[in-house]
């Protein structure tokens, strides 16, 4: 993946030390996790996201499958699949996950007695465990028929968002960290105050300012931003 930070990877490549470290971390791709019971269509869904232009997406093994451990939860983004409402094994899986950058999807949602139902069980899920969950048909489904794959798709990239402003916010405090100990404190404080690392911190303000704090940093970094563009055209 280019994470867009070309002065960083130059500053990584001269240096090392931690703004390699960052560099390698930002280049990362966003790792998608599809996860659900046997027989969810997890399958289904990972094709689905694939085919939308997700660019790395994983199908774990099944959860709460007899004789075998739980798959952990770590991808960047997870979306746990089900096929009707959540059972005790769902609940404490969805329950482990960070609710930003996790989505629920009911799936087989044209085996519900009408869209209407599935609408209900997806609440129902979401008021259960707190993370958003929505219908979806992961089979084709006949035209003019609902199939919840846009609103999938818009959902799963709204964590893909958030995930990566978090990537970034983790970034930028390990440069700080790593300028406020160590002999490239220069060079690091000069990124620090660069155009690119501003851009970096009003993306990651707009995707994660939901408190005071957040909401005043995005006003003081999209001031920096207003006050180096004004400079450049000048």
């Amino acid at each position: 993946m280019d994470s867009g930070c070309e002065l960083l990877d130059r500053i990584a490549a001269d240096i090392g030390g931690a703004a390699l470290q960052v560099s390698g971390e930002l280049n990362e791709p966003i790792r998608i996790q599809v996860v659900g019971r046997a027989g969810v269509g997890r399958t289904t869904v990972a094709d689905a996201l694939q085919r939308a232009g997700f660019e790395t997406v994983s199908e774990s093994s099944a959860v709460d499958a007899p004789g075998v451990a739980d798959p952990d939860l770590d991808g960047d983004v997870v979306v746990y699949v089900l096929s009707g409402a959540p059972r005790s094994p769902d609940v404490e899986a969805l329950r482990r996950v960070p609710r930003e950058t996790a989505v629920a999807l009911v799936n087989k949602a044209d085996l519900q007695p009408s869209w209407a139902s599935a609408m209900r069980v997806t609440a129902e899920c979401e008021a259960e465990t707190g993370v958003r969950a929505l219908p979806m048909v992961g089979a084709r489904s006949r035209p003019g028929t609902p199939d919840g794959h846009g609103d999938v798709i818009a959902a799963v990239a709204a964590a893909d968002r958030i995930a990566r402003a978090r990537r970034c916010r983790a970034a930028l405090k390990t440069l700080a960290e790593a300028a406020a100990r160590g002999p490239d404190r220069d060079v690091l404080e000069g990124y620090l105050r660069s155009d690119e690392a501003v851009r970096l911190a009003s993306r990651a303000a707009d995707a994660l300012g939901d408190g005071a704090a957040d909401r005043r940093r995005l006003a003081i970094v999209r001031r920096r931003s207003m006050v180096r563009t004004s400079a450049s055209v000048q």
